[in-house]
C-alpha cells in the first residue's frame, strides 16, 4: 500500500470513528428501562433473521467472482459507518436549499425525502464504495459490483436498526412493526440501489468499458428515480395492493439482474 493509499485509510477511519459515535453513541446514552432494552434485542433479531441470509449471499457471490473478503468487509464498514452520517447531513443540506424555494409547509414535509435521499444518500454510498476500492488497490468489474452490494448493505443494516431503536425507544409504534416494515421494504432497497449504482458510474467513465456507458447513465438515472419514487407521495396508497411498489422493484431487480449478467460476461471474457 503506497503513501496516497495509507492516507486514503486514514481518513476513511477517521470518518468511520465519527460515524460509529453518531450512529451508535447517542442509542448508548439513553436512559431506557430493563424491559425496552429486551425488546430491541427482540426486535433486532427479527431484522437479523432477513439481513444474515443477505450476508452470506453477498460473501458467496464475492466468491464466485473471485473477489476477496476483505472488499466486502471494508465497503460494508464505510456503507454502515461513513455512508450513514455524511448522508444525513447531505440531505439536511439539502433540506436547507429547498426550504428557500418551497414555501408550503405542507408540500415541504410531503417532497422532503424525495427531493433529499436520492440524491445524497446514493452519492455518498457510491462515494464509498470506490473510496474502500481505491484504499485496497482494486479496479475490477467484480470487486465494484461486490463493493457496491457492501456499502449499500452496510448502510441498510444500520438505517433499520435506527428505525427500530427509535421506535422501540418511545415512537408511537411497535419496535417489532417496524422491524417488520422495514424487512418488507427491504428486498428493493440501499442493498441493490448502492449496487447498481456504483456499477453504472464505473461504467460511465471506465475507458475498458466505454460501450457500456450508455447502461451506465441507465443505472444511475433509473436507480435515482426509483428512490425518487419510493419517497414521494406517489408511493403511499390506501389499498394493500401497491402496483408502485411492484413496478419500482420489478425495474430495480431487473436491472440488477443486467449488471451482474454484465460483469459474469466481462469475467469470463477476462
Amino acid at each position: 500500500m503506497n503513501k496516497t493509499r495509507r492516507i486514503a485509510l486514514y481518513i476513511y477511519l477517521a470518518l468511520a470513528g465519527i460515524g460509529l459515535q453518531f450512529e451508535l453513541g447517542d442509542m448508548a446514552n439513553k436512559d431506557i428501562t430493563l424491559e425496552a432494552g429486551r425488546d430491541l434485542i427482540l426486535n433486532l433479531a427479527v431484522l437479523a433473521a432477513f439481513f444474515l441470509p443477505i450476508y452470506f449471499l453477498i460473501k458467496k457471490l464475492a466468491k464466485k467472482l473471485s473477489v476477496e473478503t476483505i472488499v466486502l468487509g471494508t465497503a460494508l464498514f464505510g456503507g454502515a459507518f461513513i455512508a450513514g452520517w455524511l448522508s444525513f447531513a447531505g440531505n439536511s443540506l439539502i433540506d436547507i436549499i429547498n426550504s428557500n424555494f418551497i414555501k408550503d409547509p405542507a408540500v415541504f414535509n410531503d417532497w422532503t425525502n424525495a427531493l433529499t435521499a436520492p440524491f445524497a444518500e446514493e452519492f455518498f454510498k457510491a462515494l464509498t464504495a470506490f473510496a474502500a476500492l481505491y484504499i485496497l488497490g482494486k479496479k475490477d468489474l467484480q470487486s465494484v459490483l461486490i463493493a457496491g452490494l457492501s456499502s449499500g448493505f452496510g448502510f441498510q443494516v444500520i438505517e433499520d436498526i435506527g428505525y427500530v431503536s427509535r421506535q422501540t425507544f418511545g415512537g408511537e409504534n411497535s419496535g417489532a412493526l417496524e422491524a417488520i416494515g422495514r424487512i418488507a421494504g427491504g428486498f428493493a432497497s440501499h442493498t441493490l440501489y448502492t449496487a447498481v449504482v456504483t456499477v453504472g458510474v464505473y461504467l460511465l467513465f471506465s475507458k475498458v468499458y466505454k460501450k457500456y456507458r450508455r447502461f451506465g447513465l441507465w443505472c444511475v438515472v433509473s436507480t435515482v428515480v426509483n428512490h425518487f419514487i419510493w419517497n414521494s407521495p406517489f408511493y403511499e396508497t390506501e389499498h394493500r395492493i401497491n402496483l408502485v411498489v411492484g413496478a419500482l422493484f420489478a425495474f430495480l431487480a431487473a436491472t440488477f439482474v443486467e449488471v451482474y449478467r454484465l460483469v459474469i460476461k466481462e469475467s469470463n471474457l477476462s
